[in-house]
C-alpha cells in the first residue's frame, strides 16, 4: 500500500502541475484520508501539529535537523501522537516520513497539505497586514471584494503592523502587493 502512495491520479477537475517531493507526500496523505472518508480528522491533526510548530522553536529545530537517529525521531513521533491525540493514519504517515528520511520536510509538507486542502475546496488563503486597525464590517467588505475579484472563496487573516506607517501588504498565495509607505521609503533610500 505504501508503495502505491505516489502513483495515483487526482480525481479533481482542476489541472495538477508536477509536484515537488513535499507536495507528493501531502497529496498522498490527503488521498488516503479522502478514501477513508477521514479528511476532517486529518485536517485536525495537521492543525494541531501546525499550532505546536508555531509555538515551539525547539521542535521546529528538531524537525529541520536531518541528523537525528531514526529511533529518536520515532520516540518524538510517539510522544506527539500521545500528547496531541493524532489519528492512526497521521501517526503512520509521520513514521513513513521518518523511515524515508524525509522528516525534516515536515513543515513544508504541512504547508503543502493546507494549500492542497484549500485548492480542493476552491478557497484561497490571503493575509492582509495593515498599518492600523479596522472594524469587523470593513474586514467583511474587504473579504467580499476579494471574493468577487478572484471568483473564489477567500480565507483572509488580518494583522496590524504600525511600522508600515501607511498602507498595507496583501498576500494571496505567492503573490504579494505591498502599498506600504515603509516599503516605498526604503526603495527611495536604497536607490
Amino acid at each position: 500500500m505504501l508503495r502505491d502512495l505516489f502513483s495515483f491520479k487526482v480525481n479533481s477537475k482542476k489541472s495538477m502541475k508536477t509536484f515537488s517531493e513535499t507536495q507528493r507526500y501531502a497529496k498522498a496523505v490527503y488521498r488516503l484520508a479522502y478514501e477513508a472518508k477521514s479528511l476532517d480528522v486529518l485536517e485536525k491533526d495537521f492543525l494541531n501539529l501546525k499550532e505546536i510548530l508555531d509555538q515551539s522553536a525547539d521542535l521546529k529545530k528538531f524537525i529541520k535537523n536531518p541528523t537525528y537517529k531514526y529511533s529518536v525521531i520515532n520516540n518524538v513521533i510517539d510522544a506527539l501522537t500521545k500528547h496531541l491525540s493524532f489519528s492512526d493514519l497521521f501517526s503512520r504517515f509521520l513514521k513513513v516520513l521518518n523511515k524515508n528520511r524525509r522528516f525534516f520536510f515536515l513543515e513544508k509538507i504541512v504547508n503543502n497539505f493546507f494549500d492542497l486542502l484549500l485548492n480542493e475546496r476552491g478557497e484561497v488563503l490571503a493575509t492582509l497586514k495593515l498599518s492600523h486597525a479596522i472594524s469587523d464590517s470593513e474586514k467583511a467588505d474587504i473579504a467580499k471584494k476579494l471574493d468577487d475579484i478572484l471568483k473564489k472563496k477567500i480565507k483572509i487573516s488580518f494583522s496590524v503592523d504600525p511600522s508600515l506607517l501607511v498602507g498595507s501588504i496583501l498576500q494571496i498565495g505567492s503573490t504579494m502587493i505591498d502599498t506600504s509607505a515603509k516599503t516605498r521609503l526604503n526603495n527611495l533610500l536604497n536607490k
